[in-house]
């Protein structure tokens, strides 16, 4: 039958220590072959678990027939061939009136069950077209009582593919309110738990795959693909159709289980500053040959490579243990180092241990492997080392932050000073510029009138009133640059109300009646005392012209808010009823050039437009100075 050898007595002794905390760890979760006593109808026959060794099966294959004890696993009884084998249980029944449930944790790859001649189950296709596979999961099912009898047969037939893990484990018989909750239990650790462990490895490996796109750290592309790999093995658990022939899928599933340990290994060794040295370099070796020992082992038959390869593995990942144990890098920090070798020392056991166990031990046929889920403290560590650097990290950034904003009051301050040390200097030269201003208009404006008046003074025949008039023109023109020194505030109302005050005794005088229309007026932004001069000197002139050289009887002045493409404005008009000039014809004067100086000063032009019979001015102040309306 190909029996294997017995194993060392030291492996034997700890085989036995694994597999008997196994047996009891999972009590609920191994079907035990009981023989149905009288007492079986009894609640007590959870109890009789422990007699599950007086059960025999006999076994035909190759021709010959023996009785075998379970489980039965058939690449270690038979070697990695295909085969058909058929099992038969004699099975006892004291109440053949109840119906009998049936557990079994682990058959296949395909098969048939019969109770006493009759076909109650069947899985895939006899002989096995080496797609379906029910070995992954537990199977469990009812007879009922019409096909009972006191000594019920059952027989098991299976279609075995080599090196599938094919044949039959114990099985487990009695009421079915008592066997139900030991194949529920067993079914949970076998399937459902399985599913949650590769979901969890998918989920894991994929956001570290995205942090790796994000940072490019190699620690976790090695971490991302090797619980990817992991997922893609622990499903192998679980696939009962596979979507590629036997071997093929075999190798797939082998490859990912070969290269998922050493990939996780770099991760251990990356996150610890340990990315260079002999058991990295060993790491990606065993990664780069992951598929061929796969090929060998599954195609060619080779089974000893996978000896060799999970000694490899093993020390390897030995070696692994001690490197991040022996951490001395002070780039990472003592509860990462120990997070993490917490972590791989516990997989590491639980590795040592299923290897033993399931390489030495012909009574773990379904026994399921802890490895599988103690493997997910590799991403209770990731997690941990993700939190403290991202702790690490935000400490920093608000270390940065602090020292940003003390840098930043300082640099704050500094400006502050600057500028308030610019205004000052602003407010030291405008205030000299004003004054020079101020001398300058004084200088050309009245001191010009008063030496006019002067030198007509001095004339012996200058007259009384041509000496009044240059007098007072000089005095109008000193009011109105004494109230261009009074800030407005943009407030053109109040600035032409000035001018009017000063102006209108004068036009009385010489007979000229003046209309004033006012309109509601917006606020000029960044309107100043400098911008009412101008203003105010512009239509100081017009009027003066007006009085001097027009001959007028009557003027307006209109000023309202108009709306143009570029926002509104305020629009000045001065008409008269004169006699009219040239406009086009050079002025002997300086006034018609100094009012058009001024106007651009403004940020404007002057538009003049006379004729016999009166004089139109306009002049239009720009809309973008302008904030929002008076009150």
């Amino acid at each position: 039958m190909g029996q294997h050898s017995c194993p060392p007595m030291l492996a034997r002794m700890l085989i036995r220590c694994f597999t008997s905390c196994s047996l009891r760890a999972h009590a609920l979760g191994l079907a035990l072959l009981l023989f149905a006593a009288p007492s079986m109808a009894q609640p007590q026959v959870i109890e009789q678990a422990q007699f599950s060794h007086l059960i025999s099966s006999t076994v035909t294959a190759a021709t010959s027939t023996t009785v075998v004890s379970l489980p039965y696993h058939w690449d270690q009884r038979q070697g990695p061939v295909d085969g058909l084998g058929i099992f038969t249980l004699q099975v006892p029944v004291a109440d053949i009136r109840q119906p009998l449930a049936v557990a079994i944790p682990r058959l296949g790859n395909s098969h048939t069950i019969a109770v006493n001649g009759v076909a109650l189950a069947r899985f895939g296709t006899l002989p096995n077209n080496r797609h379906d596979d029910a070995a992954p999961e537990p199977r469990y099912f009812v007879v009922p009582p019409a096909l009972l009898t006191p000594l019920t047969e059952v027989q098991i037939t299976v279609s075995v593919v080599g090196g599938r893990r094919g044949g039959l484990s114990r099985v487990t018989v009695g009421l079915e309110s008592d066997v139900l909750p030991l194949h529920q239990s067993v079914y949970f650790w076998q399937v459902t738990a399985t599913r949650i462990v590769a979901i969890i490895s998918a989920v894991l490996g994929s956001l570290a795959l995205l942090l790796w796109a994000g940072q490019r750290d190699r620690m976790y592309l090695y971490y991302g693909v090797g619980e990817l790999l992991w997922s893609v093995q622990t499903l192998r658990a679980l696939v009962t159709t596979p979507l590629i022939p036997w071997p093929w899928w075999g190798v797939l599933t082998l490859a990912a289980f070969n290269a998922a340990p050493p990939l996780l290994s770099r991760f251990a060794l990356g996150a610890m500053g340990a990315a260079h040295g002999r058991v990295a370099t060993t790491a990606n070796i065993l990664v780069i040959f992951a598929l061929p020992a796969a090929v060998l082992t599954l195609v060619a038959g080779q089974l000893w490579v996978v000896i060799v390869w999970q000694t490899l593995m093993l020390a390897n990942s030995v070696a692994m243990v001690f490197s991040v144990i022996t951490n001395r890098s002070s780039t990472v920090e003592k509860w990462e180092v120990r997070v993490l070798a917490m972590s791989v020392v516990v997989i590491l056991a639980t590795a040592v241990r299923d290897f033993l166990v399931l390489r030495f031990s012909a009574d773990t046929y379904d026994l399921t492997p802890w490895t599988r889920f103690t493997w997910m403290l590799f991403g209770l560590s990731l997690a941990w080392i993700i939190a403290e650097r991202l702790r690490k990290s935000h400490h920093v950034v608000r270390k940065m932050n602090a020292q940003l904003t003390q840098e930043l009051a300082a640099r704050s301050a500094d400006l502050q000073a600057a500028f308030d040390r610019s205004r000052d200097s602003e407010k030291e030269r405008g205030a000299a510029e004003e004054r020079q201003r101020l001398m300058r208009d004084l200088h050309d404006g009245l001191g010009s009138q008063l030496v006019g008046a002067l030198r007509m003074a001095q004339q012996p025949d200058a007259s009384r009133g041509a000496i009044t008039a240059q007098l007072r023109e000089a005095v109008d023109q000193l009011k109105i640059t004494v109230d261009a020194m009074q800030e407005t505030d943009g407030d053109i109302a109040a600035v032409l109300g000035a001018l009017r005050y000063r102006l209108a005794p004068r036009l009385e005088a010489v007979g000229i009646a003046l209309q004033w229309n006012m309109g509601r007026l917006p606020i000029m932004a960044d309107w100043g005392v400098r911008q009412s001069y101008q203003l105010q000197m512009i239509l100081l002139e017009v009027f003066t012209n007006m009085v001097v050289h027009s001959g007028a009887t009557t003027a307006s002045l209109s000023a309202t808010e108009v709306s143009l493409p570029e926002g509104s404005a305020i629009q000045i008009e001065v008409t008269d009823n004169g006699k009219g000039f040239l406009v086009a014809q050079p002025s002997p004067g300086k006034g018609l050039p100094n009012m058009q100086i001024r106007a651009k000063a403004l940020g404007t032009q002057l538009d003049i437009r006379s004729a016999p019979g009166g004089t139109h001015i306009r002049l239009t102040l720009p809309g973008n100075a302008v904030l929002q309306p008076a009150p």
